[in-house]
């Protein structure tokens, strides 16, 4: 056998491992988390089914957060909006210049659960207001990403946000 052979031999095996890891992980990993994903998304249709929601920082660096400090939403009007807004998520692009803002947000459901997600506001070409929900983790993408034309504003409105990032 040449070496161009063996070279050529070795780099399909490489391949070959590369996808059957890659599969192993979305069956063992990434298909159970979106299948509660997917089950807290249908749950939250009730109505009140909401007891709280909190935002928290996305990152830990300060100039891309929403909010600087935890903060807890109990008002029920507060709640029924927000939930409405990410009932009447619509897909979207992925379309992802650099987002004004991000926050973290976890809704805490009367029945003991929690659901965790992102939030970040994308200003493109076509809408100015466009609220990217990111659910999962960032190695199991899922088809394309949530979007909102209200939320953020909404949460802008809530936290005050002056257009300044922390």
């Amino acid at each position: 056998m040449e070496i161009r052979d063996k070279a050529f031999i070795v780099g399909v095996l490489f391949f070959v491992i590369i996808w059957i890891g890659t599969a192993i992980y979305n069956k063992n990993v990434c298909t159970p988390e979106w299948v509660t994903i997917e089950e807290n998304l249908e749950y939250i249709k009730k109505p009140n089914s909401i007891e709280r929601i909190e935002l928290y920082k996305a990152y830990d660096y300060p100039q891309t957060n929403l909010i600087d400090d935890t903060t807890e939403i109990t008002d029920p009007c507060d709640i029924e909006f927000i939930q409405r807004m990410i009932n009447n998520r619509y897909t979207g692009t992925w379309n992802r210049p650099t987002p004004s803002w991000s926050v973290g947000m976890k809704l805490i459901l009367d029945n003991k659960k929690a659901i965790d997600f992102k939030i970040s506001k994308i200003s493109n070409d076509k809408n100015p207001d466009v609220t990217h929900l990111y659910f999962g983790s960032a190695h199991c993408r899922y088809g394309f990403p949530n979007c909102s034309d209200t939320l953020g504003n909404f949460l802008e409105n809530l936290t005050l946000y002056n257009g300044v990032n922390y």
